[in-house]
Order: structure tokens, then C-alpha cells, then sequence
């Protein structure tokens, strides 16, 4: 018999002896739903000889069929841990229902610590939360629940979890994180690989964003494999996405949102990993929408409104619901508060109220902070819909922020511009040009919208640049040769921060210009007084840097759903200047941000963060969201820790899908090779103080995987674990040979502000 579940053999017994003295009669037994009464005394005194001999006991069956999502645990305090299931029975219809949950400390259940009735409710998917409190310190419980139906007792998995230590508790805390965990057509080895070695040695799990994906068939990201695919049933209540002949869809409605969770954790390496670990969490995109901020989404580039308050609450409702968190319970029950049910979900919790950011504090070694990144935080500096020939800093602006001298230092590299008012009849063209422009780049705006979006367009100071191939591009003669770009001030335009098409996330989220970039965020910072890098909200914010200045464990361990790390692309570094391809278009010769939606946009806020943890002794980053591993040094002792996917596509995929996705770049020679090397090319361009405000140590940018973080009182090592990319699509999860065959790891010790690489 396997040990998943002899262990749910005493849960077997307990429960048959208990209902068949107590239950009532049987019309109550049929009773669907209810849960039967169970005597402690009974557990106590005649539970543990039928569970040392393994005895079978008539009328109570395991029943995963009513426990589909298995069971979990989270949030684990030095006297406290979250218990979680979901009841699922089509019998029930719109039914509320009832579950047991029996704790115990002992492998023989002599000693129940909690064996309690439970509301399995309709209105929350039937998902059940538990909070457990007056548990002692560092200590494995088992767990399961227990359904009763129709004179039969069905029980679920058996699950462990763990409490935190005591707070002067001096042990090591041993804990493994995760980000990013795609379920269609790719699978969690990396969970089947750490549970075959630290299944016995690891005090809880981490996942610090992307649990699921909202979107359902996504071609650019998604793998088509039958059996790990997933059709929204309320296809009415998604989102509409793709291209008329390839549509895919986004989750939209609760059904949906509640679908994604119910597919995710059917998985039976998630499962276990629930079952064998308590783990803390907090969100990053997906659970809502891609690259979200607020309730905003970014689907359409802002050829629309994207801001859904609505959809953004069904989100939140179901994370909260499937999530094992205490946020989204009920008050505490029982003569001295011994637990607390639920889910217990309203609008005072969801948002914009929603808090997720929280402290979790293992022993006297660690304090872990989970932030939330996406809640509070204000738009990326470049939209998505800035047209590309309107100049964003005119040559007086930047003469205001760097002096007559400096605007000549860098007048080069500016765009000619011209006040297009001053010239009536090149604006009337240029505007007549853009409605058509409009009209086809954007289909939900009629022809009324196009007119008024292209004269918004056309006026002010625009890129001389822009208009001349704006003309081209429509047949006309150039309305400025050579002569006239020459004598005219120069202004940075939209069009020289990478901005080429009318809606497009290239040039605003995605491959900007970084010189570029860091004048208009220098000066946006200054201008708004920090308000348009505005990450975490004043209150996070304060509540962070609050709570790591008063902490005093050995290592304040703070967790960012997005990574710290610069990614940045300098081809002009003479190291990876001669590798470019000859046919690389001369645009893209320059220094790149990869991706301005995480902190590389918005680097004035990043740098007050990084300053500040740099004054807490111990501070350590951990992050993840861009699907490949990184160790960073932010200086002055402070390091980052990025973990790789878990299973979604890698940052090297991604970037050969934006590359692939131009029709300029696609068709360069070399293309292909040149984004194969872009771990190794932000490596090297990080080594400049001057282009990188952090150095990249280390760097896997194809690879799956984890980080395991060990801290004790005088050192905190991270050990990473990798399995190439081709491997997601291959089933490993009964397969320890080849588990550890396909993985390596990587080990990294930071002792007294320095760290080693100390691989065996």
C-alpha cells in the first residue's frame, strides 16, 4: 500500500467506528452533504490498533473523485497554519455541504488535535479554508477531510504540513520558491524533482507569482497537447482573443477564473506538492491578465479601454478561494479561538481593497516579505498608443535638465522636429495620412474616431524623422531633405525610445531604447515628484520598508513577483558589438531594455528600493516572472536570487517570439543565433557601471527550475535547479532516473556580505 495513504487508513477507521455509533439513522446517513458526528473518545481509544495493522474497515472508501484538487496547506505560523480542499459532487447541484477536517500530530492518530465540521459552500466553488491555531512551534501535522454520502464516508488525500519555528528559534529554515507555472502542454518536473530530494527536509514552499495563466490556447506561448489543454466552459463570459481564424481566450469570468484554478491543481505533482508542504503566496500578472497593472489589461495596446474592475475581482475571488491563505476567512470560533473557517470573500477584500502583501516570520533566521507589484502600480512610462512621431522632451525641456553643454553632448542622438502648426499644409496631409493609418491599425475606432485621433496626432512638435517616412510610406515625396533635419532643434520623439507602430507593446513594454529611456524617466521622475514610477503605493511601500527596518532576524528575505535585475541589451559594448548580425537594422544598434513593464521601467524607484535594503543588514531579494535564473550583485552586499520558470516559456523562447514577430528582424541572417546568446549578452552588458546599475553574476536563460534557500544564523545558501527547456513537454514525474539525469544545480553561499559559488 502506498504511504499516501496508509496513513489515511486511520481516518478510515475512526470515521466508520465513529458513524456507526453516533451517526443516527439511516435517512441521515443518506443525507448528501452531511457530515457525520465523530466521538474524540472513540478516535482516541480505538483508532490507533486498526491503523498500526492496516485493518480495512467496511463502508469508508478513499474518495478522491470528491476531493479533486486534492488538498493543501499555507501560511504557516509558530502556532497556526491554513488547512484548504474543495469539495466537488454534481449530486449536490447548487447545494451548500458539509466536510469534516481531522488534524493530527501523531502518525497514529491517538492524539487529534482538530476534528470539526465545516461548511463546504456553493457560493465559494465548495472550496474550504480552515485556520488552526494553539499548534506548537516547528511541529509536522497530518491532516485529512472527510465527505459523507449516502451511508458512505469518502476521504480525501492525506496531507502534512509544518508550523513555523518559535521566534527565538535558532535552527536553520530550509524553503524552496517558485514563479510561473504554465499548465498547458508543459509539466512540473521541477516539483517531481524536489520532492525526490527534499521531500523529508524542506519547512515550507514559496510561490511568488503566476500560479496560473489566464489565458486558454495562446499560440505565441501555449502548447497545443491533447490532455493538457484547457476549453473555458463559460466561453460566453472570456475574453476574445487571437485571430479570426486561430481565435484562443482569456478568463474573464468567475467560472473562468475558478475553471483555471480547478485544471492547475488537478495536476498530481501540484497536488503533491500541496499535500507534502504549507506554502505562502502572492500574485504577479496572470492570476489577473498579462503585463496588468491595477485592473488594467494590456491585451489590446490601448486600442480600448482594458480597465476592468469587475474582471479583476472575479480574479481575486478565485485566488482567494483556491489559494491555501488565511486572507478571506471568517472570525475565529471556539471558546479560545481555536479556528476560524471559510472562504469568507467580499468586497471589503477584493479590489481595489484587496492586501496580499504580508510578513512570515520562520524562527529567529528569516523574515520573508511577500510584495505585491501589481495592485498599487502606475502605467509604464511609454503607453502602449503613443504615436510615434510626437516629441515627448522638446530641446528647451532638456536644456532645463542637463544645461546648454549637456543638451550639445547629446544632441546627436535626438530626433529633428518641427512645431507642425507652423506649417498648415503638411499637418493637413500628415493628418489625412494617419486617419487612414488609424483606421487600420485600430478596429474598434469608426471612421469618426480615426479623424479625431489622427488630429490629436497631428500637432504639436513632431519627429521630422517619423514624417518623412510616414510620407514614404504613403507614396509621397520626403517633406525634408537633409538640408532642413540639419538646422532643426532636436527633441527626444516617441519614434527614438523605440516607439515604430501606432499601438504596439514594442518600443512602450517591450526592446526600448535605454539612453532614451533614462532621460524621459529622469525627467518624468523629477516632474511628477516620483508619482509616475509609483510601484507599490505609499502605504506598501511604507509598510515594507517598516517592517525590514524592524526586523531582526538573521536574513530579511524580500520577495518581488518581478525581478530586480537589469536586462539589458548593449550592442554597443565592444564585446558584443562584432557578434551582431551585418543585416541587424541600424535601430536596433544601440543599448535596449528588454523589458520596461518590470523595474528596468521604472529605474529611479528601483534604485531608491535597492538603496534602501542596502541599509538593512541580511537583506536578500528573491524574485522571479522572467522565465530564466539569475544571481545578481546590487552592490554593497545586497544580492538578488531570480528563479527560472517553473514551466512556462523562457526568456529566450520569449525573445525569439518578439524577434520573430518583426518582419524586419525575422528575415536578418544570424537572427536566430544572436537570440540564443542574450543570457551571455546581458551578462556582459551588465559589467559596465555605466550602462548597468547591477552586475549579473550568473545567468540560465533556457532552463526550468527552482531555487532551494537554506538560512541559518550565519549564512543563507541558494541552490538552483535546472532542466533544459525541451524537456517541459515530457512527462518525468515517475521517472527518478531520468529526474536526475536531466537536472543540475547550482549552489551559492552568501556569508559575511560575500558571496561564493560553492558547487561540490
Amino acid at each position: 500500500m502506498s504511504k499516501r495513504f496508509v496513513l489515511g487508513l486511520a481516518g478510515l477507521v475512526m470515521l466508520v467506528g465513529a458513524a456507526g455509533a453516533v451517526a443516527g439513522g439511516p435517512a441521515a446517513r443518506r443525507h448528501i452533504g452531511r457530515a457525520p458526528d465523530i466521538n474524540d473518545e472513540f478516535v482516541r481509544t480505538k483508532l490507533a490498533p486498526a491503523v498500526v495493522s492496516g485493518t480495512q474497515v467496511p463502508g469508508v472508501v478513499l474518495g478522491p473523485q470528491f476531493f479533486p484538487q486534492s488538498v493543501a496547506s499555507g501560511d504557516p505560523g509558530p502556532d497556526r497554519v491554513v488547512l484548504w480542499t474543495r469539495l466537488a459532487d454534481p449530486d449536490l447541484g447548487s447545494q451548500d455541504a458539509q466536510v469534516r477536517v481531522i488534524v493530527t500530530q501523531d502518525p497514529y492518530f491517538v492524539h487529534v488535535v482538530l476534528n470539526q465540521v465545516v461548511p463546504a459552500q456553493a457560493a465559494y466553488d465548495r472550496c474550504v479554508k480552515v485556520q488552526l491555531t494553539g499548534l506548537a512551534p516547528r511541529t509536522t501535522y497530518l491532516y485529512f477531510f472527510v465527505y459523507y454520502k449516502n451511508g458512505l464516508i469518502y476521504l480525501s488525500h492525506l496531507g502534512r504540513t509544518k508550523t513555523a519555528p518559535a521566534p527565538t528559534d535558532t535552527a536553520p529554515v530550509r524553503f524552496a520558491f517558485f514563479s510561473c507555472e504554465d499548465y498547458e502542454g508543459r509539466y512540473y518536473n521541477t516539483y517531481a524533482k524536489l520532492l525526490l530530494d527534499h521531500k523529508d527536509d524542506i519547512d515550507f514552499v514559496a510561490f511568488i507569482g503566476d500560479y496560473i495563466y489566464e489565458t486558454a490556447g495562446d499560440p505565441g506561448s501555449q502548447l497545443p497537447v491533447p490532455g493538457r489543454a484547457i476549453d473555458f466552459d463559460d466561453k460566453a463570459g472570456a475574453i476574445l482573443l487571437g485571430a479570426p481564424d486561430h481565435p484562443y481566450y482569456a478568463a474573464s469570468s468567475l467560472d473562468n477564473y475558478r475553471q483555471l484554478y480547478r485544471t492547475y491543481r488537478s495536476d498530481p505533482m501540484l497536488q503533491a506538492l500541496h499535500e507534502n508542504f504549507p506554502m505562502v503566496a502572492t500574485w504577479d500578472d496572470h492570476e489577473y491578465s498579462n503585463d496588468c497593472h491595477g485592473a488594467v489589461a494590456t491585451y489590446f495596446d490601448k486600442r480600448k479601454d482594458e480597465n476592468d474592475p469587475v474582471r479583476r475581482r472575479h480574479a481575486e475571488q478565485a485566488f482567494f478561494e483556491f489559494m491555501p491563505t488565511a486572507i478571506g476567512l471568517g472570525p475565529f470560533v471556539g471558546d479560545v479561538g481555536v479556528f476560524r473557517s471559510g472562504p469568507k470573500i467580499d468586497d471589503s477584500i477584493l479590489y481595489p481593497n484587496a492586501r496580499i502583501y504580508q510578513e512570515f516570520k520562520f524562527g529567529a533566521n528569516l523574515d520573508l516579505v511577500l510584495s505585491d507589484y501589481r495592485s498599487f502600480r502606475s502605467d509604464v512610462l511609454i503607453p502602449e498608443n503613443a504615436f510615434p512621431g510626437a516629441v515627448v522632451l522638446d530641446k528647451a525641456t532638456i536644456e532645463s535638465m542637463l544645461g546648454a553643454p549637456g543638451y550639445a553632448a547629446v544632441a546627436a542622438g535626438l530626433d529633428p522636429y518641427v512645431p507642425i502648426a507652423a506649417n498648415p499644409t503638411l499637418q493637413v496631409t500628415t493628418a489625412a495620412i494617419l486617419t487612414q493609418l488609424y483606421q487600420l491599425s485600430n478596429p474598434f475606432l469608426d471612421a469618426a474616431g480615426a479623424a479625431a485621433a489622427a488630429q490629436a496626432a497631428a500637432s504639436g512638435n513632431l519627429s521630422a524623422t517619423y514624417l518623412n517616412g510616414l510620407f514614404a510610406g504613403a507614396g509621397l515625396a520626403a517633406p525634408f531633405g537633409d538640408a532642413d533635419l540639419a538646422a532643426m532643434d532636436r527633441g527626444l520623439s516617441y519614434l527614438y525610445l523605440g516607439k515604430q507602430n501606432l499601438y504596439d507593446s514594442r518600443g512602450s513594454r517591450y526592446v526600448v531604447a535605454k539612453d532614451s529611456f533614462d532621460l524621459l524617466s529622469a525627467f518624468l521622475w523629477a516632474s511628477t515628484q516620483g508619482a509616475a514610477e509609483d510601484v507599490y503605493g505609499q502605504t506598501q511601500e511604507a509598510w515594507i520598508k517598516d517592517t525590514l527596518s524592524h526586523s531582526t532576524a538573521a536574513w530579511k528575505v524580500f520577495a518581488s513577483s518581478v525581478s530586480m535585475t537589469p536586462m539589458i541589451l548593449d550592442f554597443l559594448n565592444p564585446q558584443i558589438a562584432p557578434l551582431l548580425p551585418p543585416d541587424l537594422p541600424a535601430q536596433y544598434r544601440a543599448r535596449l531594455l528588454l523589458d520596461a513593464e518590470e523595474w528596468d521601467g521604472f529605474p529611479q524607484r528601483r534604485a531608491e528600493l535597492v538603496s534602501f535594503l542596502q541599509s538593512v543588514p541580511g537583506s536578500v531579494v528573491i524574485s522571479g516572472d522572467i522565465h530564466g535564473s539569475f544571481v545578481t550583485d546590487h552592490g554593497d552586499g545586497l544580492y538578488e536570487f531570480t528563479g527560472a520558470a517553473v514551466s512556462s516559456q523562457t526568456i529566450e523562447q520569449e525573445v525569439l517570439g518578439i524577434v520573430m514577430a518583426d518582419p524586419a528582424l525575422s528575415q536578418v541572417p544570424g537572427i536566430e543565433q544572436l537570440v540564443a546568446s542574450v543570457g551571455d549578452i546581458m551578462q556582459v552588458s551588465s559589467q559596465d557601471p555605466a550602462v548597468s546599475p547591477a552586475k549579473i553574476l550568473a545567468t540560465w536563460p533556457n532552463s526550468h527550475g527552482c531555487v532551494l534557500l537554506t538560512a541559518a544564523p550565519d549564512a543563507l545558501t541558494a541552490t538552483y535547479y535546472h532542466i533544459d527547456a525541451a524537456q517541459v513537454g515530457t512527462n518525468h514525474y515517475g521517472d527518478p532516473a531520468a529526474l536526475n539525469s536531466l537536472f543540475q544545480t547550482a549552489t551559492f553561499k552568501l556569508q559575511g556580505g560575500v558571496l561564493t559559488r560553492v558547487d561540490p
